[in-house]
């Protein structure tokens, strides 16, 4: 996701500058780059267990349920939290990934055939 994905790369970016100043501070026994290595670390480690924490919000009460004759797990999207349910039920959301779908050309990868015959939608779900 587009939205987390900058975040996440920030964050990955400061890692690696604090872990550069720290290695440099342990080399030239630095004490000022050794506490401010320990503070940023601190921070980042924060941030890191916020997203973790915003994930499972985000994805609290969405486990799958048992359906019959099939061989997965149904998930509702009401299940979900409402900042979740409102960006996925976005027109726009659906539309670029119907596109991406389409250009990948997975449906026609997925239909699988049995002695020349095409598989039927129960042998799909089963």
């Amino acid at each position: 996701m587009r939205f987390l994905q900058w975040p996440l790369i920030a964050i990955g970016v400061s890692l690696m500058v604090v872990s550069l100043a720290g290695y440099v501070g342990s080399c030239y026994r630095n004490t000022f780059l050794m506490y401010l290595y320990m503070w940023a670390m601190f921070f980042i480690i924060d941030a890191l267990i916020g997203f973790v924490i915003f994930g499972y919000a985000v994805t609290d009460k969405g486990s799958g349920r048992p359906v019959l004759n099939r061989a997965y797990l149904e998930y509702n999207l009401e299940d979900y939290s409402g900042w979740l349910e409102r960006r996925v039920s976005d027109h726009g959301y659906w539309a670029q990934l119907k596109s991406y779908i389409r250009d990948s050309g997975i449906c026609s990868k997925m239909g699988r055939t049995h002695n020349a015959v095409p598989e039927s939608s129960n042998m799909f779900f089963t």
